[in-house]
């Protein structure tokens, strides 16, 4: 049974991992990218998570040797519904349910989020090491 401080603190921790995956993606871009990467970043840290992979997914399959394949992109731009999702509706499935449902209704969005926790720590490490293999790939470190 979920409670729900778990659920408090497993969506922090979710969107921390999302955020995370965010600023790396936005990373590896401007590493990829040819000048100076810190006004490459100036130029993109503002920019929608969705614009800056289809881009970096541009960028990233015109190389012979691609850094993600074409299921990590899927993941990543399932982010974006599943941020929505926390962001506007997470909380709305169990919220106002009675009190019959609501622990039904909060086990089932906790199960649902913690299968997109799992997801996006496991995205987050592949991220990371692909940043580090761009960064020294591209000279950047």
């Amino acid at each position: 049974m979920a409670y729900l401080d778990k659920f408090h603190t497993l969506v922090g921790e979710t969107v921390m991992q999302c955020q995370r995956i965010e600023y790396d993606v936005k990373v590896i871009y401007c590493a990829m990218q040819s000048g100076d990467m810190s006004e490459n970043f100036k130029a993109v840290k503002s920019l929608a998570l969705g614009q800056i992979i289809t881009e970096l997914e541009t960028l990233d399959t015109s190389s012979a040797t691609p850094c993600f394949s074409k299921s990590d992109y899927r993941l990543l731009k399932d982010i974006r519904n599943v941020r929505n999702w926390l962001a506007h509706s997470a909380y709305m499935d169990f919220m106002y349910e009675s009190d019959e449902r609501w622990s039904d209704s909060l086990n089932k969005s906790y199960e649902r989020l913690s299968t997109f926790h799992r997801r996006m720590i496991a995205l987050s490490n592949q991220v990371e090491n692909v940043r580090f293999e761009i960064m020294r790939r591209f000279g950047r470190i």
